[in-house]
């Protein structure tokens, strides 16, 4: 196998898994900002919670391995100069403020259903902001 295979299907795989485990974590919190208020139980929440936390992981891990190919490919010489540069930062920020959000939301033990309620709005339109700012920006 030649070495540009490997890194093509390091690729592709790191790619799928970040997109998958972006839309399921995005949908989680989807369900939790507008669903049925019966939902917000503090057992279902931090069920979750954890599942979320596992996801964002896989998508840190993924990123990790995606933002090395495109250090590689030197797209990430000044971050600031390009717009996929810009977008990469706007992820990071996002990212680095919805983990911080979990944690929290992982360690509360009050179980109101309207602070989970505000996390999971908090978290959803962090990531529907990152999501338009990169479709602006890279588009």
């Amino acid at each position: 196998i030649k070495m540009m295979e490997v890194g093509s299907i390091l690729w592709k795989l790191s790619y799928i898994f970040h997109v998958i485990s972006n839309a399921i974590f995005f949908g989680i919190l989807f369900v939790f900002s507008f669903g049925n208020p019966d939902i917000l139980k503090e057992k279902i929440f931090r069920y979750f919670m954890k599942i979320s936390f596992i996801l964002v992981l896989i998508v840190g891990t993924t990123g990790i391995i995606l933002l090395s190919i495109y250090t590689i490919n030197g797209l990430m010489n000044d971050l600031t100069s390009n717009p996929i540069g810009q977008s990469i930062l706007a992820m990071l920020l996002g990212y680095t403020i919805v983990l911080f959000i979990i944690a929290l939301a992982l360690i509360y033990k009050g179980g109101e259903a309207r602070i989970f309620k505000n996390l999971s709005r908090i978290m959803f339109f962090i990531y529907l902001s990152v999501y338009l700012i990169r479709t602006y920006l890279t588009s």
